[in-house]
């Protein structure tokens, strides 16, 4: 998920009702993560070796210890960055589903979907085998790890990127790392913003473009989602 400020480049806080249900104030440990992320400078300096597993979450606010996921969505790629398969899915929070005028998801929209923990196994099966990236890691790190731990599921602890901070290394300069700002120096189209495929598209585009700056191949395909 991409919530910033233009002028810092900082998550933007949003005023988020909750619910008195109690799997909306059901609490997990603030300090847990998932995905160990790599040092992008040294993992840069040669071409990737594992396929990717590309991932963006929408919430239902900013904490992993109190807020959940409400949709997720995952890009595989090749580890040159080319297109394999897609998969999204709403997730039932429990809850009301909060900022509605970022991620555009109402609460009719989530009637019927399922809850975390009876998608968390596919979750796992599409991520296993693969580096898993997202566009400021951190974030969807969190989120997940909260989600597994409320499932009583382990959580995944494969290697992990950042395209943000590799953005910050490849981009150095340009006006702004947040995903719009890096898809635009890249010439790469960023429609349905702050939605999980849409996204999460973008980042894998995001990601092949930064790859192939790095890593020019002999013969360059087309981005998968250009």
């Amino acid at each position: 998920m991409d919530l910033w400020t233009p002028e810092f480049g900082q998550r933007r806080a949003a005023a988020i009702p909750l619910s008195d249900s109690p799997s909306s104030v059901q609490s997990v440990s603030p300090s847990i993560s998932a995905f160990p992320s790599v040092n992008v400078r040294e993992w840069s300096a040669q071409p990737p070796s594992l396929p990717f597993a590309v991932l963006d979450v929408e919430t239902t606010g900013l904490s992993p210890a109190k807020d959940r996921i409400i949709e997720i969505a995952v890009v595989r790629c090749a580890p040159d960055g080319s297109f394999l398969d897609e998969w999204s899915t709403l997730v039932d929070p429990g809850r009301d589903p909060g900022p509605t005028h970022i991620h555009g998801i109402t609460a009719s929209d989530l009637e019927g979907a399922p809850p975390f923990e009876d998608i968390a196994e596919e979750l796992r099966a599409r991520l296993a085998g693969s580096m898993v990236a997202a566009h400021n890691l951190s974030f969807d790190a969190g989120f997940l790890a909260a989600e597994f731990q409320r499932a009583g599921s382990t959580t995944p602890d494969q290697p992990a990127v950042c395209t943000l901070q590799l953005a910050r290394h490849v981009l150095q300069g340009n006006e702004g790392y947040s995903l719009a700002a890096c898809a635009a120096a890249l010439g790469i189209d960023h429609p349905n913003a702050h939605r999980a495929l849409a996204d999460t598209r973008v980042t894998a585009s995001v990601l092949a473009a930064m790859i192939a700056l790095l890593h020019p191949p002999s013969d360059q395909g087309a981005l998968p989602f250009g």
